[in-house]
This record gives C-alpha cells, structure tokens and sequence, in this order.
C-alpha cells in the first residue's frame, strides 16, 4: 500500500511514496501490549483527570490481527467525561477505528510549565520545533522522521491547574503509522528544572516489573526515541497510532461505490431509450422553477440519491451490515435540492465554465445566488449548489442536541457522509448529456446547453473548503477544486480559534464544563469528524488518490488574519497536500501602514515557492486586506483589536478573480500581484 512521507528538508516540506509493511508501522509485534484499561499509569493530571491523558494514546487500543494497523481503539465510556447531567461520552462508534486522527491535537499536563523558559515552538515559529535540543519531538517511527509542531498551554481556561498542554501537529499524521512523543528538558515558572515522572524513571530504569504499560515504556524510550533523546532520562514519553485509510475513508469509498452502482441499476432502462452509454447515467432530476433575470439564469430543482441513513430526519444514523459498512436502505432515496445560477446566453468564448458551488457554515444552497458567487457569473462561471447534508441550516437541531451530549455525534457525520453523496450526483448532472444539458431550462433558445457539459469543477468556500477537499477526494465527476478560506481538523485547530464557535460554545461549555474535558470531548468527536471533512482525506487529495479516483489539482485561497478559519489550519492543509506557495507571502506592512506585530518568524513555513507560469499540484495564495495578526493561541480574534473580519473578502477582487477563473480553466494560478504579497484594499 501506497503511504506519504513528510521528509524533512531545511525549512520545505516534501511528499513522495514508499512502502510501508504493516508490521512495523503497526508496531503491535514488536512491542508490548499496553495492557490498561481505560487509564493510564503514566501521567500526573488534574484532579479527576487521570483518564484519556495523555492523548492520543495506545493506551487507549488494543492488539488487532483485522485491522489495518494492528490496533483497535478500546477508548472506555465509564472513564471518559459526562456532561452535567452525568452522561459519558459513548464510544462505540469511535471504537470501530484501527487509529487516531491525522490531526489529533497531542494533550498532556505539566504542572506549571513555562513554555518561553522551556523554548517550546510556538505558532509564530513553527520552525524551532525540529531543532536538535526542541523539549518535544514527535517522532515518526516508521522513517524515523521528526514531525514539526507548534505547542500552547490552553487558553479556554486561565486556571493554570487545568491548563492542558496542546501539541499540534503542522502537518496531518500519516495514516497507520506509529508516533512517539517526547518531553525533555521541560522549565517551570520559577525558573526551576522540571523532574521526570516518577513512572518515566521507572520506565527509563526498567525498576519496575509489575506493570506491563511501564515495560512497554520502557521499550518506547530505549528503542523509538533513543535516537532522539540519547541518554538523558525525559519528563515523560508515549506513543499512538494513526487510523489508517479505510478506517478514517473507508464509509465515504463504499458509499461512492455503491451509489454509482445503484445510479446503474436503477436507471438503465430510462438511459437505453436516450442510447446514453453506463458512464454518463445521470440521477433523476425535477426543475420546479426558471427564472431569468438581467441576464442570469436562476434553476431550482430536485434529485434522487440512494439513502443510506436510516430514514430522512436530521437525527437518523447510517444503515449498516453486519460489519458496520454502510449500506442503502432499501429502494429509498433521499430528495437532495438544486440552485443552478448561470448566464442565459452563451457568450462568443462559449459556453459558462460549470462548477459544484459548497455553501459556508449551517448555510444552505441558496448561497450560490448571493454575493459570494454573483461576480463568478460575469467570468463566465456558472454554479450549482445543494445543501451540505449534515452541515446545513436544516441540521441546526441535531448540532444542538449533539453539543449537548456528543453520545450522538455519529449522526451528524453519517448526514455529512449522505452529502458527499449528493454532491457526487450533482456533478453527475452537470456532466451528463443526460443531465442538466437535457432540459430547457439549462439551454438557450436553440436548444444548446449554456454550461460546458463534462467539465465540471469544484468551488467551496469556509465550510465548503473545510468539507470541499474531503468531498473531492472520493469524486470522480471532477478534476480542479478551489478551496476558499479553507482550513482541516474542526475539533483541535478551527473551533476555538472561530468566532464562529462563541455561538456554538455556549451551548457546549454548558453541557462540557471543565476546561479539561471540552479539550478532551473534541478529540472524541474528531475521531469520528475525520470522516467528513479534510482532515481524514488530505493525504489522498493532490497525490496517493483512492483506486479508481484521479489525484485532483487544488487552489487555497488564505486570508491572513481570518476570524473563522484560522490561518495556522489553512496553513496545516497546504503542507499536507504538498502545495507550494506565492511568495513572497505577506508584507507585514499593509500598504505602507506600522508593521504588524506577533508575525509568524516565516509566514507559511514549510512551503516552497509556487511556480505561477505553470499548472500546479496545489498551491496556496495568501490575500492581506490590513487585518492584524490574529491570537498566537487557542482563543478567536475577539474585540476590536483585531480589526474587521476578513473571512469573506476576496469578492470584489478583480486580481483575485482571475485567478480563480484562470486556475479552472487552465490549472495555472497566475501571479496577479506583481511579484510581491498579494495586498488589496477592495474587500
């Protein structure tokens, strides 16, 4: 199997292929079984806190001969965090994963840290975390590679009792492979030198012969880590694996499977009439309005896709077989709605370029109609939108129970799961004669189609781009994909950093109320999140794509000091997926304006230069409209400090326009900025 490696390289991060055998990346037959149930012996923790840390953990798995991995998470639901009214977090979903998330958030405690005396890297220089003395390293154990991060102490919280170490990786973890944590070297602040862990001096002198976790430590410290820490005892050290492919996207391919396989099936008598080859079998389709108004062509409708959930209510779970595989629920379908906008002539270029349009947060199709698609229409663009299943205005009940007790979380993924499904039928209706090119109200008067048919693209913004790569990842209907302020890994990099989340945070911190277990809580539910957003796909999108899908070439779009989709996760999507980038990257000045402060040592580390006369793999652009820098921890730009939101700037940018319009129709990002940081005034 087929596995990315980051291959550290200076200050450049690259990607290439290699063979992986499962032996080793596993690592179950080559080291102990951690042999604990539920808690782990090693760390001192808050009060009432000694479970589920340190995070992720094998701990928390158990050996498995039928997994991908050779683990199986067993992460208890009778030691895991209730919420108020005494409720733990189920996790028999979670359960069913062979690994952790690619994006965990790595969590510990240590009991007044300094984190300036102790040098640990920060998310303004992200670089000094691969230093040979760093205080923490994340090894990877399969190529015996440091990971760069960046670390902070929890910011939700100012009690330092319960003020959780955050570990973030700067690129996603790849899958099935095994990491080693270490902390070494650590200050406190009054200045002194941090002790080991009584149970790390155990492990590290191998004194101890009762516990079969501490020998397994043992193994941990003198056999991964030994390169790394030679012979100096560290403060504390332990491993985890990562999900691997078919435990974090294994759903979301049979699903795509299985509904082209039913699109076959169910509709062959209909496209034999219309002598419609197998390939271009399009859903089936109802327009329930045309208008056309100065000069836009504004389509509704609906169309049919297999169900897979139990039923059509914002509550329901996926159905599945007997080994917890999706299936389709019988003969039922689910009636997924249209918004097409395109021009209502075609024009002497021909025909509009068709792109599948993903609306932002809990919104809905209709966004395609607004301002941020409207100027697309005047470069010849045209967009169809449906709801994002899971992640729409219609969904807004189940979020809330879900921030509740995120027991039913799993519901909220299978929805999103459902829209993956739906959006891969929607491009199949933009690219089949048999599709949307077939009725009138997508033609001009002669009868011709006003799109390009078979050429359809992909552009999400916000939501859109978060879920937007995940959802091309698995497409087959389409090749190029914009990613509008996008960023990956919602539970441990996006909510807190939101101001989007100050809405939805208080509901949760109501329900969740100790500082440790919201960090905790999310971590749990992004093991399961992984499976509709970009967190749990990015290693597949550019390069290493699922059998039977084609690698796809990915435009970001990042606005520095974002409010919603902070720019430290754009920025972990970007190196993941192997883009390169504009450079120079920012200006700290903005237009000659006092230079910003707390600005990243080198902004977008990790990214080598993009080379904009060529088609790109993937690149990333960073627009500046004066935005100040945003926090260097884990709060959102709240306050007038921080300036006006930049989140959906970009529309009226001409500059930034052509190069959208350009990258979809030729796969180059052109330089519209005169080889210096991409700036504009014009929001």
């Amino acid at each position: 199997m087929r596995r990315v490696r980051v291959l550290i390289v200076g200050a450049a991060l690259t990607a290439s292929t290699m063979a992986v055998p499962l032996v080793t990346h596993a690592g179950a037959t080559t080291t102990l079984d951690p042999g604990v149930k539920g808690c782990d012996v090693l760390l001192t923790a808050p009060v009432g806190h000694d479970c589920l840390l340190p995070w992720p953990n094998n701990a928390f798995t158990v050996a498995s001969n039928e997994t991908s991995t050779g683990r199986q998470l067993a992460v208890s639901s009778t030691v895991d965090p209730t919420n108020v009214k005494g409720v733990h977090v189920s996790t028999t979903y979670i359960n069913r994963g062979d690994g952790f998330s690619p994006g965990s958030v790595i969590l510990t405690y240590v009991p007044n840290l300094d984190l300036v005396a102790s040098h640990i890297a920060s998310s303004t220089d992200i670089g000094s975390s691969l230093d040979l003395n760093a205080p923490i390293v994340l090894l990877d154990t399969v190529t015996g590679t440091r990971i760069p991060y960046f670390a902070e102490l929890d910011a939700q919280t100012t009690n330092t009792a319960e003020q959780l170490l955050l570990i973030h990786p700067a690129v996603a973890l790849t899958e099935a492979y095994r990491y080693v944590v270490v902390l070494r070297d650590l200050v406190d602040n009054s200045g002194h030198s941090i002790a080991p862990l009584a149970s790390t001096t155990a492990a590290w002198s191998a004194t101890s012969k009762s516990s079969t976790r501490l020998q397994y430590i043992s193994q941990v410290l003198h056999k991964d880590a030994a390169s790394v820490i030679g012979s100096t005892e560290p403060y504390m050290a332990w491993d985890f694996t990562v999900a691997s492919e078919k435990s974090l996207a294994g759903p979301a391919v049979t699903m795509h499977k299985l509904a082209y396989k039913w699109l076959a099936k169910h509709h062959l008598a209909y496209h034999k009439k219309m002598a419609i080859p197998e390939t271009d079998y399009a859903p089936v389709f109802t327009v329930t309005s045309s208008t056309t108004i100065n000069g836009v062509r504004d389509v509704h409708g609906t169309f049919q896709v297999p169900l897979f959930l139990q039923d059509t209510t914002p509550f329901s779970a996926m159905t599945v077989d007997r080994s917890g595989h999706p299936v389709i629920n019988g003969t039922k379908t689910w009636t997924a709605n249209f918004i097409c906008v395109l021009p209502s002539t075609i024009s002497l270029s021909g025909p509009a370029l068709p792109t599948v349009y993903g609306h932002g947060l809990l919104g809905s199709a209709t966004e395609v109609e607004g301002s941020s698609f409207s100027v697309a229409l005047t470069h010849n663009l045209a967009g169809c939108a449906t709801d994002w299943v899971g992640m729409s205005a219609s969904d807004v009940p189940n979020v809330e129970r879900n921030l509740n007790d995120m027991s039913t979380f799993n519901t909220q993924v299978d929805h999103m799961l459902q829209g993956f499904v739906n959006f891969q039928f929607l491009g199949r209706l933009i690219n089949s004669p048999a599709g949307f090119a077939s009725n009138p109200a997508f033609q001009n008067g002669s009868g011709k189609a006003l799109f390009q048919v078979g050429k359809c693209t992909f552009m999400g913004y916000s939501q859109g781009g978060i879920m937007g790569g995940a959802v091309s990842a698995v497409s087959t209907e389409w090749a190029r994909v914009i990613l509008g302020v996008p960023g990956m890994d919602y539970g441990g990099l996006l909510l807190n950093r939101s101001v989007d989340w100050n809405e939805f945070s208080s509901i949760y911190d109501k329900a969740y109320t100790d500082p440790v277990d919201q960090q905790v809580v999310l971590q749990l539910g992004q093991l399961l999140w992984d499976r509709g957003e970009n967190d749990g796909y990015a290693e597949h999108l550019t390069s290493n794509p699922y059998p039977g899908i084609r690698a796809k070439q990915v435009f970001i779009i990042e606005n520095y000091g974002d409010h919603q989709v902070a720019n430290v996760s754009a920025e972990m999507l970007a190196r993941t997926i192997g883009a390169r980038n504009h450079q120079p990257a920012l200006n700290p000045s903005f237009f000659g304006q006092t230079p910003r402060t707390n600005v990243p040592v080198v902004v977008q580390w990790g990214l080598s230069k993009l080379n904009q006369t060529k088609a790109a793999k993937a690149g990333l652009v960073l627009w500046d409209y004066g935005t100040p820098t945003p926090p260097t921890t884990d709060l959102a730009p709240n306050g007038s400090a921080y300036g006006a939101d930049p989140h959906g700037d970009g529309r009226g940018n001409a500059s930034l326009l052509t190069q959208i319009t350009t990258f979809l129709t030729t796969g180059v990002i052109p330089d519209v900025c005169g080889g210096q940081a991409c700036q504009s005034s014009t929001p």
